[in-house]
């Protein structure tokens, strides 16, 4: 192909080896009747960049528009020529623009419409660079430099950069806020000439005012006000006032949007002209009356509903008209037994042109008496229907007022519209008319049917009820801060109530704030309430027709440790103790309950790999089966955090995986080709894989399982069916069987689950679409299912964990979009409470828990748009997130188990088979739920402790329990629930344990030969330490070191270091009190 023959319309210059596509910013010059320069337009002063040039919105006058169907279709041309350049395999570039140069020896000058390439010619070229500030010399970021049709855009230190060919320039600076200033005459050769710019601000004026409900109520409207063009964050009224100020520069016009916060309220458009004095704007916001969902205000309806009662025939006045060849039509005594779906109730019209049967046609009007619309200035048609559509059929409404001897449509259906649906059609073009009918058409053959039920003609109008609205806060007393899902209730009318919501976008009110419209005015007591806070009531004097503020703060427990962790050195076949103090710091009563986990978090210390985003298009439903692509997703470098293992025998995705005694077990799942109720096990110790016995049903979907007493749990997922399989099934590694439990009333596949308290949680997931909040729980001791409270939205494929009492779930895809939320489930209060929101929106990810934290790797990401590698963990204890090392390979609807292991995924979507591939990120291995640690003990580990009290807990610290068998730390963790709303810390426990002063430590390094002059590390091997009191076996870790503390008095030793397919050595070693006697072995194969 020859690159040079590509001219026309497109904009492609070869540049370096490179065929690089011009930014379409560069390519066209418009005359000045048409888009003038920005240099020589003069600007408001509070303009945006967007306002002064390029971007903003481009108005042709008639004579102006055949140019721009010109450049319209040079786009288009250009847009080909880019494609087929790519098509090509040829390198593509975007050509850069604003601050980012031109590479040297090539200048993109502007052309005119037919120019081509001779626009993007090589040639000289010069620079222009420099700095704009404000007068006091502050760099100004985002500012605007133009030279001719040149521009550049500030960056954070005002600097800019803009190469252009030689020439003399007329140039200017803009910054919103700031009066621009010019520079005429500016010489550009081959060099560099330097420009800079010190704007002036210019003076502001303020623009205050009042929203208000302009439909009756007049009270203060909560109100978010957005100013086109104008930088920074949304101003909001005053929600008990209405009252907002905003500061804007003068000697501009400005729109101001006015969208109400409360629902039903119509957006309103101000045009501000601001000169050099404050000036007050007030705003009226109407009702949207066809919406009908604002506070305080009610549908009226005046004139006839017809019910069809009777299924005799047509009410009185109504007839049924059938054309000619029509068998059957509209019909009332439901004879094909359908049942009224409408949502109306009792009998209804309908044609049921299914149960009319095969061969048969319908073309059916139900016609209405005519109706008296003089001095009805708002009618309106309102009526309940189930209509199901079927291939040539329809559904019509139409209006006569001549009898019916002509029609005119003013409903047309021909798509399902599944009852119960109410349906509302205003009729204004017929108001002040008398013989007014209405015709309900229907036609069709062998289709499905319409239902039809209540219609109602006549006025419908949209006013105001007595009452007013109650608005405020809720804070906790402790900390100030907003309280968000509290109930705030109107204990003499419990139908008013509210739940406090977060304020992100506002943060003037800080969180926590609700709003409710009541029709009892004058005093009345209302109550503010949330699990973990103590009630508070108060009485509250609502004025009709305005905002009454109610401001609630809610008294809570807290508790304070001291210390925040404990750090003892205690002799070998010693015991020590430390004292723990706890306070109640709070307002509130405090429960503490302690707990122990063995281990502590150990930070990482080695590198992730690279982040990975694989770009796609990821769905949640079940997968089609059958052939997959042959093509493998590029491999993404390895870091050094995760570490591979053996491959799972089989490629698979959608697996439950879980650990039991040290041993990771993968059950279910997709192949690629279709699902499986295969089970494996991995043993770390061997190293391998095992196949077990499989269970009965195949599942897909990843369904919900876990580990309880000993047996594997599972139920949900996609079953053979298509439908989620309700099917408990229990594998009991013992016996190697699996047995069948209750079945669950509410199966999904893709559930978030968890194990928390001996019992299986199952949250959200998916049938034939993604996205509930139904929430169950089993119970294996009494082999019963039960609903708990719903999750706060609907949800699928997010990833959950039971920690210290809770459960914690965040991340997920409704189907349609996906979430970043996170949420905490108290048992104890059934309620879900909003937690910090992960940082990424992550769903289909490996999942776990591990040393008291939610761990999350992998994934889907950026709304469905990719799968990364990124991972995070969720500490509940300081309730905050943090990253995880980025895991080698990024995969979605992964298996994952404690560990923190990921078992197999997809790589790459719907038509990406499955891998198999299995690694571990070492040092995730302690659960979430306090197990007993043998040499840790506390004095009480229940305490409720009233406000202001504290208590000493004394620590035990002992090293003579038989598993403390070596010298060194020991790590464990106090864990802390507590029934106040805070997430409290583990208290993280570490006994230094001394040696005798008669032992010596023997440690060292195995390595293997390799045959070729080099060696690397020995896992496995075996290091047997024989004296005349003792024999010691040990295996060598990872990078083949290994270490053990022994008495010696037991000196000399012999040392046998052996591994499979190496020569064995063998030596004698003495080793010295208190000192660590090194020993470093290299084996060589065996021949």
């Amino acid at each position: 192909m020859d690159h040079r023959k590509w001219a026309g319309p497109c904009c492609v210059v070869f540049r370096r080896g490179r065929l690089l596509v011009e930014n379409m910013a560069t390519m066209f010059s418009v005359s000045r009747r048409m888009n003038p320069s920005a240099v020589d337009r003069e600007p408001a002063h509070g303009s945006t960049p967007a306002q002064l040039h390029g971007s903003h919105t481009l108005r042709t006058s008639r004579r102006s528009r055949p140019a721009a169907r010109r450049i319209s279709a040079r786009l288009a041309a250009f847009t080909a020529a880019a494609v087929a350049v790519m098509a090509a395999g040829l390198p593509v570039a975007q050509a850069a623009t604003g601050a980012e140069a031109a590479a040297p020896g090539t200048v993109a000058t502007a052309t005119h419409p037919g120019g081509g390439l001779a626009a993007f010619q090589v040639g000289s070229h010069g620079e222009i660079s420099g700095a704009v500030t404000d007068s006091s010399g502050k760099a100004l970021s985002g500012a605007s430099v133009v030279a001719g049709i040149y521009r550049s855009t500030t960056d954070a230190q005002g600097h800019y950069n803009l190469t252009v060919p030689p020439d003399t320039y007329k140039m200017a600076a803009y910054a919103y806020g700031y009066a621009p200033k010019k520079a005429n005459g500016v010489v550009v050769d081959d060099g560099t000439v330097t420009m800079d710019f010190a704007l002036d601000a210019v003076a502001r004026q303020t623009v205050t005012g009042k929203v208000t409900d302009g439909s009756g109520h007049g009270w203060p409207l909560y109100t978010k006000i957005t100013i086109d063009d104008v930088p920074g964050a949304p101003v909001f009224t005053d929600p008990y006032t209405g009252a907002y100020s905003v500061d804007l520069p003068q000697g501009a016009d400005y729109t101001l949007r006015f969208t109400s916060v409360y629902p039903g309220y119509e957006a309103v458009t101000k045009q501000v002209t601001v000169d050099d004095a404050a000036q007050t704007v007030n705003v009226a916001v109407p009702v949207d009356a066809e919406a009908a969902t604002a506070p305080g205000y009610q549908v009226k309806r005046s004139g006839p509903t017809q019910p069809f009662d009777s299924t005799a025939g047509a009410p009185e006045g109504w007839s049924v008209v059938n054309a000619d060849g029509t068998t059957g039509g509209w019909s009332f005594d439901d004879f094909g037994n359908r049942g009224n779906k409408s949502g109306g109730s009792g009998a209804f019209a309908m044609v049921d042109s299914d149960k009319i049967g095969s061969g048969k046609k319908q073309d059916s009007s139900l016609i209405t008496p005519a109706f008296d619309l003089t001095g009805n200035d708002s009618p309106q048609l309102e009526f309940d229907t189930d209509y199901k559509s079927y291939t040539n059929q329809s559904g019509n409404i139409d209006v006569s007022t001549d009898g019916g001897a002509t029609w005119t449509n003013i409903w047309n259906r021909t798509t399902t519209l599944t009852g119960p649906a109410h349906v509302e059609l205003p009729l204004t073009d017929y108001a002040g008319k008398p013989g007014v009918q209405l015709r309900f058409h229907f036609t069709g053959s062998y289709g499905y049917w319409w239902e039809l039920d209540n219609v109602f003609v006549g006025k419908r109008t949209y006013e105001p009820v007595t009452g007013g609205l109650v608005a405020g806060t809720v804070k906790d007393a402790n900390t100030d801060d907003g309280v968000v899902g509290a109930t705030v209730v109107n204990t003499d009318a419990p139908q008013d109530k509210a739940i406090t919501a977060a304020t992100p976008d506002d943060p003037a009110l800080g969180g926590g704030f609700y709003w409710m419209f009541t029709s009892k005015t004058g005093s009345h007591t209302y109550t503010a309430s949330k699990s973990h806070y103590a009630d508070l009531a108060k009485t509250v004097n609502v004025a009709p027709d305005s905002t009454t503020q109610a401001v609630f703060n809610l008294k809570a427990g807290k508790l304070a440790f001291t210390p925040g962790s404990i750090d003892k050195t205690v002799d070998w076949g010693k015991q020590a103790t430390q004292n723990l103090t706890v306070k109640n710091t709070g307002g509130a009563p405090a429960g503490l309950t302690l707990g122990e986990r063995p281990g502590g978090f150990t930070q990482q210390a080695k590198g992730g790999a690279p982040l990975n985003l694989v770009k796609g298009n990821y769905s949640p439903l079940a997968l089609s089966k059958g052939k997959t692509s042959d093509a493998a997703p590029a491999a993404n470098a390895a870091g050094d955090a995760w570490q591979p293992v053996a491959n799972l025998p089989t490629a698979v995705q959608d697996n439950a995986v879980a650990v039991h005694d040290g041993k990771v077990y993968s059950a279910f799942g997709y192949t690629g080709s279709e699902d499986t109720n295969a089970l494996y096990a991995y043993d770390p110790d061997s190293g391998s894989w095992t196949k077990l016995a499989s269970a009965a049903d195949t599942r897909e979907g990843t369904p919900a399982h876990g580990f309880i007493g000993g047996k594997l749990y599972v139920v949900g997922g996609w079953g053979a069916d298509g439908d989620p399989d309700a099917k408990l099934e229990v594998y009991d590694p013992a016996s190697n069987s699996w047995s069948t439990k209750a079945s669950s009333p509410k199966p999904y596949a893709g559930s978030g689950s968890a194990v928390l308290g001996g019992k299986l949680y199952v949250v959200g997931g998916c049938t034939s679409s993604c996205g509930t909040t139904d929430a169950t729980v089993y119970d294996p001791s009494s082999d019963s299912w039960s609903q708990i409270a719903s999750y706060p939205e609907p949800i699928s494929w997010q990833s959950c964990g039971g920690i210290d009492g809770k459960l914690y779930c965040a991340g997920g895809s409704n189907g349609s979009s996906s979430t970043k939320h996170a949420y905490v489930y108290d048992p104890g209060a059934d309620s879900w409470s909003p937690v910090a929101d992960m940082p990424a929106d992550l769903w289909g990810s490996a999942y776990s828990v591990g040393n008291g934290m939610l761990l999350v790797s992998s994934g889907v990401v950026n709304n469905s748009a990719a799968i990364t590698n990124q991972g995070y963990a969720f500490d509940p204890g300081t309730g905050s997130w943090t990253a995880l090392p980025n895991a080698n390979t990024s995969v979605y609807r992964v298996g994952a188990s404690s560990g923190f292991y990921k078992v197999g995924g997809n790589p790459g979507g719907s038509s990406t088979p499955p891998v198999s591939t299995v690694e571990v990120l070492p040092g995730y291995d302690q659960g979430g739920e306090s197990s007993d640690v043998s040499w840790l003990s506390t004095s009480k580990d229940k305490v409720t402790l009233q406000p202001g009290e504290s208590t000493t807990i004394t620590v035990g610290l002992d090293a003579t329990v038989p598993e403390v068998t070596q010298p060194g730390d020991y790590t464990a963790a106090l864990t802390v629930q507590t029934d106040t709303p805070y997430s409290v810390a583990d208290v993280d426990v570490k006994m230094h344990v001394n040696p005798p002063k008669t032992w010596g430590k023997y440690a060292g390094t195995v390595l293997g030969a390799d045959g070729k002059g080099g060696t690397a590390p020995l896992a496995g091997a075996t290091v047997q330490i024989d004296s005349w009191a003792n024999s010691y076996t040990l295996r060598t870790a990872k990078d083949g070191s290994f270490a053990l503390w022994f008495d010696t008095r037991n000196n000399p030793v012999t040392v046998i270091v052996a591994k499979d397919g190496y020569q064995p050595v063998v030596t004698t070693v003495k080793l010295k009190k208190g000192e660590t006697t090194t020993g470093n072995f290299t084996l060589k194969k065996a021949s």
